[in-house]
């Protein structure tokens, strides 16, 4: 065989397959799938590890949830070669290890471990163009260097954003900030961070509350100030304006909550990730349908909490859909109803479920609910 014509052969087949990767079209990989996209193999801002859920189905009209997890300072990196630190710790650590999430998760990657508001504009405006995402429910999170950019991106596009999850990140809020008190926030730090002092979460926590005091005034510090025997969550109610304080790792009851470990130095994540709870907050938050106590729901839903069987009633007695879905946003249940229908619970696990009913063409109502 001819050498030359034999590299040249060679050659073009490289530059296709270079021209395929720069062309391939997101979603990469296949449901399940945990896949490296290099920057410059895509349109993307930054390279990335893309997550897709079990039940993904790239050929349908279904959306899904979009998780945008920031690394930390040590993981930072070029994007290709380096693409695989991010796989260190949070989200992409726990998918490695087996873990399942019913969202499609993004960790990029960069240099600087630090993303602007303009960088998650960005690369949500690359992802809802090319992924089948609910712009519903985008949420944000990040570790160290990446809580800082998930308040950066907080900063810039809360409106974009159902929920954020920022752990031990620092920042600044130089303005008074009761516009993120429009989003549902779950803000964790230890209480010994001796990288990222807690004051940084304590300040940007209480320049969100705006009310002149501090959250930690209702902590139960030990003697000299030092730390309590447990973990702590503050919780900020926008109505009262006031803090409340309750034991252990707890979700906001309105829209931010700020949880105190009592020890783990910088590594408050692990136990954040670690946390189901965590999860089941995050995935149940939604821009349009978690003001849901505020909507005029024309059905109701009894007992509520339950335990075993709920019941739906509704006066109007067209024929309507109702549809039961999990704190995923995975359908379970659904059936027709006119005044009233029952749905036994049994095999359901404890957690949150949402209950949606339509009729005719007119918006879903939406309600909560509660399974012990």
């Amino acid at each position: 065989m001819n050498t030359k014509i034999s590299t040249l052969v060679a050659v073009c087949i490289i530059a296709l397959c270079k021209i395929n990767l720069l062309n391939a079209q997101a979603p990469v990989g296949n449901a399940g799938d945990h896949t490296p996209v290099e920057l410059g193999n895509s349109e993307a801002p930054f390279g990335y590890y893309e997550y897709l859920p079990t039940n993904f189905t790239a050929n349908s009209d279904e959306k899904y949830p979009l998780i945008v997890f920031y690394h930390g300072y040590g993981e930072r990196g070029n994007g290709a070669s380096d693409l695989d630190d991010v796989l260190s710790f949070g989200p992409p650590s726990l998918i490695n290890q087996g873990a399942d999430f019913d969202a499609i998760i993004i960790s990029p990657q960069n240099t600087t471990a630090n993303y602007s508001a303009s960088d998650f504009l960005s690369l949500f405006n690359y992802l809802t163009a090319n992924y089948p995402i609910d712009t519903n429910r985008v949420y944000v999170t990040g570790l160290s260097s990446g809580g800082t950019s998930t308040w950066n991106a907080l900063k810039g596009h809360f409106d974009k954003i159902a929920a954020a999850l920022p752990i031990c990140g620092f920042n600044s809020l130089n303005n008074p900030s009761e516009f993120l008190q429009q989003t549902p926030i779950w803000v964790h730090h230890s209480f010994n961070d001796d990288v990222v002092s807690r004051t940084q979460s304590i300040n940007i926590v209480n320049r969100i509350a705006n009310i002149g005091s501090s959250v930690m005034t209702v902590y139960p510090y030990g003697s000299g100030n030092s730390a309590a025997n447990e973990d702590y969550s503050m919780r900020f109610d926008t109505n009262s304006r006031t803090w409340s304080l309750t034991e252990g790792t707890n979700e906001p009851t309105d829209k931010l909550s700020f949880t105190l470990y009592k020890d783990g130095g910088h590594n408050a994540w692990t136990r954040t990730y670690n946390n189901d709870d965590v999860w089941n907050w995050m995935l149940a938050q939604s821009l349009n349908s978690l003001s849901i106590e505020e909507e005029q729901i024309d059905f109701n839903l009894f007992p509520n909490p339950t335990s075993s069987k709920v019941t739906i009633t509704s006066t109007d007695e067209t024929e309507k859909r109702i549809v039961l879905y999990d704190a995923f946003g995975k359908k379970l249940y659904s059936n027709q109803f006119s005044t009233e229908h029952s749905i036994n619970m049994n095999s359901y696990s404890s957690g949150i479920y949402f209950v949606k009913v339509s009729k005719n063409d007119e918006p879903q109502q939406v309600l909560k609910l509660i399974v012990n």
